[in-house]
């Protein structure tokens, strides 16, 4: 859905909440550490842009982040955006649960949005002194 310079962005059909987004570090590594130091700081710069844009699209009243790895060992960082009325309120998040289905179009909605917020956070950086 989304190509970003060190990750990719995914949004599969189903998910624990409807502006869930997974974040896929483009190098293999299992912990965030592990990457050189030129890219950890790119890394993290790519999921603000990724939580930014979701937020200014939902307006959530919060982003989660998440980073496990045990069941897939590669960094991968898990976005949700919370609402005051999600499934979730007052306990932890539980992908079991019963997903939320989303169209290709409420998926192309969310990639678009993350495209155009990196576009210009790239312009912004290039123009920095």
């Amino acid at each position: 859905m989304a190509i970003l310079p060190t990750a990719w962005v995914a949004a599969p059909p189903r998910a624990p909440l409807p502006g869930y987004v997974a974040i896929v570090a483009k190098r293999h590594v299992v912990e965030p550490f592990e990457l050189p130091a030129s890219t950890q700081l790119a890394f993290w710069q790519d999921v603000m842009v990724v939580a930014k844009a979701l937020s200014d699209l939902l307006s959530p009243v919060k982003m989660n982040y998440e980073i496990h790895g045990n069941t897939i060992p590669h960094l991968h960082v898990h976005l949700y955006p919370r609402f005051p009325d999600d499934p979730f309120v007052g306990g932890p998040i539980d992908p079991r649960r019963k997903p939320f289905v989303r169209t290709s179009d409420e998926r192309m909605q969310l990639g678009r949005a993350i495209r155009k917020f990196a576009s210009r956070a790239r312009g912004k950086q290039a123009s920095l002194p």
